[in-house]
């Protein structure tokens, strides 16, 4: 069995929790499994440094799990690249970035 691609789209703030579980779950039971969480608009105040997340986020990471910022909602909203780990990437548009996932095979969850 080829190995899945999962891209997750997190918007919102509330939802955090229910993503990074999601997301755990997932590479738990589905092995070789490649899983990329791009948030934007409210979903980025959830992945920032020192939220009550923090510690499932950085075993998600060292599990090989993408975090990725939208530069957009940073811009929007005056935060920081900073203001995030330093495995919490950005990409310029999460829009953008969850349609070329898409085009390139990705399936696509929004929980």
């Amino acid at each position: 069995m080829t190995p899945e691609k999962v891209v997750f789209h997190l918007d919102e703030r509330e939802k955090v929790p229910l993503v990074l579980n999601n997301v755990k779950n997932l590479i738990d039971e589905l092995e070789g499994v490649e899983v990329e969480v791009v948030a934007h608009a409210g979903g980025v105040e959830g992945l920032r440094t020192g939220s009550s997340h923090a510690e499932l986020m950085e075993r998600l990471a060292e599990s090989g799990v993408r975090f990725v910022v939208c530069e957009n909602t940073l811009r929007s909203r005056n935060i920081l690249r900073s203001d995030f780990p330093g495995y919490v990437g950005t990409v310029p548009s999460a829009i953008v970035e969850l349609v070329v996932r898409q085009a390139e095979g990705w399936r696509y969850l929004k929980p």
